[in-house]
């Protein structure tokens, strides 16, 4: 009996010490508490079933966290900022009647800052329609019949929707690698190739047409290439936020990290959430990416500049 005992104990402090090391937060991951911020603008009453808008600021810029979406009694349809990236405006939508609570929103800046808003109540009221309750009656819908033809084409539909999409992503990587391919075919050092390139798409016609989107994704791939090159980084499979902790653990890397970020955001909100940016914005980036290139790029000997032959600078 002694015995049996004895295993149950050895057994349960085993277990114990193997949750307490799977549970256990890593060294190099400390918690920091996210700041708490407050809305500038959030209505006191809201109708079900109509959107509704509410405004926070935000002390640098942000992206608001996915799981900030699941709401109790809202959806929330967009968090779209202006072009200053500080201030968001929150549209969402209520559906559920009564007192209800905005539950609280998280946002991550790019430096891996977190912020996050306070929860608000506020009151769901029914929407007036103008008919009377007791007018209400209850309808049936119509009976429809199965129709195999419109399940056919659905299936015709959605095997064109997967073709194109397989074809996408293998099309994709292989465009990345012509475009890496004829940059190291080209014999100029890669700072000068990526500067070289950045000319030719500032002289281009995208942003003069207005197509911004079009002029920002060239930019940063131009970027990204170099990055690949330079620091032997496929920074193309990479988010604008995983790649900044890539670099950071990059020693060669002595670039500009806020630099960095900066542009990355800046990009970002351009191509998703369609911000339309300035020509002042635009050159403030243009220049964040000369530094960034010109800070980071190879080292490599001028004419005439070597010491006895010894392969060093003089």
């Amino acid at each position: 009996m002694k015995k049996f005992v004895f295993f149950l104990l050895l057994s349960f402090l085993t277990s114990a010490s193997l949750f307490a090391e799977d549970f256990a937060l890593p060294e190099d991951s400390p918690e920091i508490s996210p700041q708490v911020l407050s809305f500038s603008s959030f209505p006191k009453e809201v109708n079900l079933a109509q959107d509704f808008s509410a405004f926070v600021t935000l002390p640098e810029r942000a992206q608001l966290d996915k799981y900030s979406y699941a709401q109790k009694d809202f959806e929330i349809l967009s968090a779209l900022p202006d072009e200053s990236g500080l201030n968001v405006e929150i549209k969402a939508v209520p559906f559920a009647l009564g007192i209800s609570t905005f539950t609280a929103l998280s946002f991550t800046g790019y430096d891996g800052k977190h912020f996050v808003t306070g929860p608000v109540t506020t009151e769901i009221k029914p929407v007036d329609t103008g008919v009377k309750e007791e007018k209400l009656l209850d309808i049936r819908a119509p009976y429809r019949p199965f129709n195999y033809w419109s399940l056919l084409w659905i299936i015709a539909a959605a095997a064109i929707i997967f073709a194109l999409y397989v074809f996408y992503r293998k099309k994709r990587p292989a465009d990345k690698a012509r475009i890496l391919k004829a940059f190291e075919e080209d014999k100029r050092p890669l700072d000068v190739i990526a500067l070289d390139r950045l000319d030719h798409l500032l002289a281009g016609e995208l942003w003069n047409e207005g197509r911004y989107k079009a002029f920002y994704i060239n930019m940063i791939d131009i970027l990204r290439d170099y990055i690949a090159l330079r620091f032997a980084v496929d920074a193309h499979k990479y988010t604008s936020r995983d790649l900044i902790r890539v670099l950071k653990k990059t020693p060669a890397f002595k670039g500009d990290l806020k630099q960095l970020s900066d542009l990355q955001i800046s990009a970002d909100y351009v191509k998703f959430a369609k911000v339309e940016p300035t020509e002042a914005q635009r050159d403030a980036d243009i220049r964040n990416m000369r530094n960034i290139i010109i800070d980071t790029r190879p080292p490599r000997l001028e004419s005439g500049a070597k010491d006895g032959g010894n392969g060093k600078e003089a």
